[in-house]
């Protein structure tokens, strides 16, 4: 057996399911032999051909979806029990929940499950042996046309069953980085199947959603922010390089001086702002020194702005 010639037939497969039930665990590691975190978490997920899935946590708390061929609806459970939901049409989406992506093969908290376009964007693949009924593949992709916080390992591994050419278990390397920052913090993402149930008659509420009586309704907002404890940062991707930006800033206090730094990655370039404000003894005027650091050494400047 090939290896290009049996993802093609996963996609095939997975292309021509009338109904898939799945009962998986995500399982996430992270660290070293000195210091390391393993987490695991059950999740339940539906599909019925073209437009309707379903996924759920089998906890109380986790990520709740339900596409019923006309709306998605999202159901997310934060800290202290609030709930937060949203509904977009399917005719905006740019891909079922959970379908797997060439581009970002191993995506986390959007774990796949349907696998057609498995076969895309190969360089290269392997079967590297048979274990428990399985086809273990490894297989390398084209990194993504775009640039972001993740970078992923070599290649992603995946326990295809020998019978019916489902995908059992798929395990891969995902780093992250802090924009601007050049060190990457990896981890093991494994999705493994519990239970599955291919093409078997399935409930029709299994895709009727009702919302908790509790949730609060919000319209969903495209963000390419992430927040820190004291601070933010973004990476925002252009065609020409020259208008890529990578920025990150924290604020803290020194006394009574807020000391607010900020670094940017433009052009290729790191630059780093410090600005110090502190008000002035009688709190008429705000004072402003800032020191701003490139490549070629620093500058300073100072400066006072009324405001009584």
């Amino acid at each position: 057996m090939q290896a290009l010639a049996l993802l093609g037939e996963v996609s095939e497969a997975y292309g021509g399911l009338e109904t898939l039930a799945v009962e998986a665990a995500l399982i996430s590691e992270s660290g070293d032999e000195n210091a390391n975190q393993r987490s695991e978490s059950r999740v339940r997920y539906f599909y019925a051909a073209p437009d309707r899935v379903r996924y759920e946590p089998c906890g109380k708390d986790g990520i709740f979806q339900v596409a019923d061929g006309s709306r998605l609806q999202n159901c997310f459970s934060h800290p202290h029990g609030r709930k937060q939901c949203t509904s977009i049409p399917v005719s905006e989406m740019l891909r079922l929940p959970h379908l797997f992506r060439p581009d970002s093969p191993i995506a986390g908290g959007d774990a796949a499950f349907l696998f057609q376009g498995i076969h895309e964007r190969v360089v290269s693949a392997e079967i590297l042996r048979q274990e428990e009924g399985c086809y273990v593949a490894s297989v390398t992709y084209q990194p993504p046309p775009w640039a972001g916080l993740a970078v992923y390992g070599s290649a992603v591994r995946f326990w295809i069953d020998e019978r019916n050419r489902m995908v059992m278990r798929q395990q891969g390397d995902v780093g992250h980085r802090f924009p601007t920052e050049d060190e990457v913090t990896w981890s093991r993402h494994t999705v493994l199947v519990r239970r599955m149930r291919v093409n078997e008659t399935l409930p029709a509420e299994t895709f009727v959603f009702t919302a908790p009586p509790d949730a609060v309704e919000e319209t969903p907002r495209g963000c390419g922010i992430i927040s820190m404890s004291g601070g933010s940062g973004f990476i925002e991707a252009h065609g020409d390089d020259r208008r890529r930006l990578e920025h990150r800033s924290q604020h803290h206090w020194e006394g009574d001086t807020l000391v607010e730094t900020s670094k940017w990655k433009w052009r290729g370039l790191n630059l780093t702002f410090e600005r110090r404000l502190a008000f002035s003894a009688d709190e008429k005027e705000l004072q402003v020194a800032e020191r701003i650091a490139g490549p070629q050494g620093e500058v300073e400047c100072r400066c006072k702005l009324p405001v009584a």
